[in-house]
């Protein structure tokens, strides 16, 4: 049996549910528990820049950490749209055991109203985890008239 943690980050818990032939026990249930543990973690997982006027610009922070034992290559880091997000940094880096390090994230509203979306992709070297997606949104307003 496979269970895939992809969105967990603590304890989980799984019941398995057996039914058999014996006239005593029809219905055995075993518990599963597993720990998941983020080799490779960055926080916050949503960036979210809330509202936001038209023709702004405004950077949040995203801490990747590296929880493992053995280093982690990060050999990109890319948004999309790349005409809304940008990076503070891009090259391609190594977190060792412990290490982490700070990523600034830059939102450029634009001149369109409404909610924007877009994401940062964290490519690694790690087998299991070829790439980590944090996901940005804000709330574009209009910028008001000063009225003369």
């Amino acid at each position: 049996m496979r269970i895939s943690t992809r969105s967990y980050t603590s304890q989980v818990f799984k019941n398995i549910r057996v039914e058999t032939n014996d006239p005593e026990s029809g219905l055995v249930t075993f518990t599963l528990k597993a720990q998941v543990v983020e080799t490779f973690k960055v926080a916050p997982r949503l960036v979210n820049f809330g509202k936001i006027l038209q023709n702004q610009t405004s950077v949040r922070e995203l801490v990747c950490e590296n929880r493992g034992g053995k280093p982690v290559r990060i050999l990109s880091v890319e948004t999309k749209p790349p005409t809304l997000l940008s990076l503070g940094e891009q090259a391609p880096f190594v977190l060792n055991p412990g290490q982490s390090r700070k990523i600034a994230v830059k939102l450029s509203s634009g001149s369109s109203e409404g909610y924007v979306h877009g994401y940062v992709r964290f490519k690694t070297d790690l087998e299991f985890l070829p790439e980590k997606v944090v996901r940005v949104r804000a709330d574009v307003k209009k910028q008001q008239d000063t009225g003369q």
